[in-house]
């Protein structure tokens, strides 16, 4: 901050004009990294946001969705009370009741069917926000329970997955380390992620080498690209393939360094010898000389670093073009050096700190051994031996056929049902349910399904620990006081654990002491960083030095880095789970003749993620209509006009919206911003349209077809 900024917060703050400065975190876009806030308040209400200067990650900045706080917290459909629905599931009818009557009553219904029926009849699930999930997955546990899921089962897990596959851990972009060529693929971080958009900016300037690989043209391939590749939707491990056989064939890969770690590459040269460079244009459409040249950049600028976006494994066979993308790092050798792509060493809710936590133990010491299979367990296995979480994508099949057993109840923390492809199905299966609660911040279509309704806090009105890249931990207290009658998750928590498990008395102590336990290595700066509510350097962190892991010996089953999956391998051939990254096209047999058109839906503007800010005035504004993306050319084909009215429909429902005519879609595709209740994307995806290694909905590659409608 500027001598000049400061002088001017000095005047707005202070005795004269009641105003006073608190600092807190916005999580709306959660849980990358997040960005600090300044909120300005008076009389106990934000009158302004701006960013903290002194935060790592924004330094003052804020993108629109952060400048918009002050509408988003206080929107008019926040929940204030808690409520009991009188009427039909899925109706408004609903009567405000007191807290106790509330958790005494879903205390009450859970109980009462866990004695009835197990406690694996109970699925508990949240979605956002991200900050409770060791509170409920302990919950869930001490409760007797397996069917603990989060969002995270159409996110980013697969991704983490497919790393896992191939390294033994997660891996992430040294964007630290001056890597000499980025590699962003399907990655706008301008708009993705803004801390991304930082380094990948700062490397350009630095001189690097940046490729952009997406099915969109983007603001990332119009600013950042050296060279912007542009495959079709669902051919990307196509483009990956093709990269590597040319890598291979022309001797440009890192022999020396496959010789040493890498396990099964002569079944993966023998796989991707098939994708010449007329197959790969031929498939992916895109030009041989622009293949030919995004090799040799591979290849022969060092460091590099190759990272695909979550975005990837949102098609239905992402996971395996997760891995194909990775493969290039591997053969190239850019693995665990400066630069390139180093291992992720988790410390608290999935971000990686430079120090460890007890974090699993906290979640997992009253977990019991397990009596059934959990909630997709025999229908995914691979997800199951990568992760200890239910598949949330077969929840609401295993609800409607009982099978493998009857699920009659669903503690719902932040769910919305946009999330789930066909979601008439989802609401179908929560109509069968005996019991539902539902905590969230808005109404939403889970809420309207629920039994009990809880109001929780946001990012602003709450204490809540944050652990960032570096060693920085922030825990900010609350900037304004809890809204109407709201109370924080993990205090639902602590009240249902002291009425379901009161043997847990680590997890009826509340939020704090649980953080004691979990930072008990730390508690010194645990305590510092609560006293200043400032970020804070933990004193035991360690910069990772790029080498270790692979001195160690990679986690998988051979020690070494895996082309060829072990693992995979030993899964029983029936599931038809290949260890390698095949490719096959993602489309299923859909009538091209009846649907001639690819849709993607899921990219992102500026303004809003997932259904978060359409309900904000500022961010709606900029984007007030649904609308569909459509090339000029196929525009013209069907006789469409900027703003016309179109439907949109495939084999398994149809939205209405506006169209928009723009090159940022190639011919013969369309994408679809999603999010919007009048035209959810998700309508348009069939339930079993799944990644049959990950489970992963395939948000980003479906047949469809388009028309005008009559004004």
């Amino acid at each position: 901050m500027t001598k000049q900024e400061k002088q001017m917060c000095a005047k707005l703050a202070g005795p004269e004009t009641g105003i006073e400065i608190k600092h807190s975190v916005c999580d709306i876009c959660t849980p990358g990294p997040q960005c600090g806030l300044n909120v300005y308040v008076k009389d106990g209400k934000a009158i302004k946001i701006e960013g903290m200067p002194e935060f790592p990650s924004n330094r003052g900045k804020l993108c629109t969705k952060g400048a918009a706080n002050r509408q988003y917290v206080y929107r008019e459909d926040r929940i204030k009370t808690p409520m009991k629905r009188v009427g039909e599931r899925g109706s408004d009818d609903f009567v405000p009741i007191s807290w106790e009557e509330a958790l005494d009553t879903i205390a009450q219904k859970l109980s009462e069917i866990r004695e009835a029926y197990g406690p694996e009849s109970v699925a508990w699930f949240t979605g956002y926000t991200k900050w409770i999930r060791p509170w409920l997955r302990r919950l869930c546990n001490s409760f007797g329970g397996h069917n603990y899921m989060t969002e995270s089962s159409t996110c980013f897990r697969s991704g983490r997955m497919a790393n896992e596959t191939i390294f033994g851990r997660d891996m992430r972009g040294d964007l630290m380390g001056r890597p000499q060529l980025l590699v962003g693929w399907a990655c706008n971080p301008y708009i993705n992620a803004y801390v991304m958009g930082q380094g990948f900016v700062r490397a350009k300037e630095a001189g690097a080498k940046i490729i952009i690989i997406d099915v969109r043209h983007t603001q990332a391939a119009e600013k950042l690209a050296d060279l912007f590749l542009r495959p079709r939707i669902g051919t990307d491990i196509v483009l990956a393939h093709a990269i590597a056989n040319l890598i291979i064939q022309n001797g440009w890969q890192d022999q020396a360094f496959i010789d040493q770690y890498v396990h099964g590459f002569e079944e993966y040269r023998n796989m991707v010898s098939a994708y010449d460079l007329e197959t790969a244009e031929r498939i992916t459409g895109v030009p041989q000389k622009d293949i030919r040249t995004a090799a040799e950049w591979m290849s022969q600028i060092k460091p590099a670093c190759i990272t695909p976006s979550n975005g990837i494994v949102h098609h239905i066979n992402g996971y395996n073009a997760h891995r194909a993308v990775m493969c290039l790092d591997l053969i190239t050798g850019n693995v665990d050096k400066p630069g390139t792509i180093l291992p992720v060493y988790d410390t608290y809710c999935d971000i990686g700190s430079g120090f460890s936590t007890y974090e699993e133990e906290f979640m997992n010491e009253t977990s019991t051994p397990k009596t059934v299979p959990q909630i997709g367990e025999e229908r995914f296995p691979l997800w199951n031996r990568m992760t200890s979480d239910a598949q949330t994508m077969d929840l609401p099949r295993q609800v409607l056929e009982g099978k493998p057993y009857e699920i009659h109840a669903l503690a719902a923390f932040g769910v919305n049902t946009m999330i789930f492809p066909e979601p008439g199905k989802f609401r179908e299966a929560m109509k069968k349910l005996d019991f539902i609660f539902a905590t969230d911040l808005f109404w939403t279509d889970a809420c309207k399904y629920a039994d009990i309704v809880l109001p929780v806090c946001s990012s602003l009105e709450r204490s809540e620990l944050k652990c960032y890249p570096g060693g920085v931990m922030y825990y900010v207290s609350p900037a304004i006081a809890p809204l109407y009658e709201s109370r924080d998750d993990v205090e639902v928590m602590t009240e249902l654990a002291k009425r379901l498990c009161p043997e847990d008395k680590l997890l009826c102590a509340g939020y704090h002491e649980s953080l004691r336990y979990m930072f008990r290595d730390e508690l010194e700066d645990l305590e510092k960083a609560r006293e200043t509510g400032m970020p804070h350097r933990c004193s035991k962190f360690k910069p990772y030095i790029p080498g270790t892991y692979l001195k160690n010996g990679p986690e998988t089953k051979t020690g070494k880095l895996e082309l060829y999956s072990e693992l995979i391998r030993e899964i029983d051939p029936d599931y038809h789970l290949d260890p390698l990254p095949v490719y096959y096209d993602g489309n299923r047999g859909t009538d091209p003749e009846k649907y001639p058109f690819v849709l993607m839906t899921g990219a992102r503007l500026p303004n809003t993620i997932h259904s978060r800010g359409h309900k904000v005035p500022w961010l709606r504004s900029l984007r007030p209509d649904p609308m569909v993306d459509i090339s000029p050319e196929d525009a013209r084909a069907l006789g469409i006009r900027q703003g016309d009215k179109v439907r949109l429909y495939s084999e398994t429902g149809e939205i209405h919206l506006l169209a928009n005519v723009t090159e940022v879609a190639s011919q013969g595709e369309l994408h679809l911003i999603h999010g919007y209740e009048e035209a959810n994307a998700s309508d348009l995806i069939a339930t079993d349209y799944l990644d049959p290694y990950s489970g992963f909905p395939s948000y980003k590659q479906l047949r469809c077809a388009i028309e005008k409608e009559d004004a």
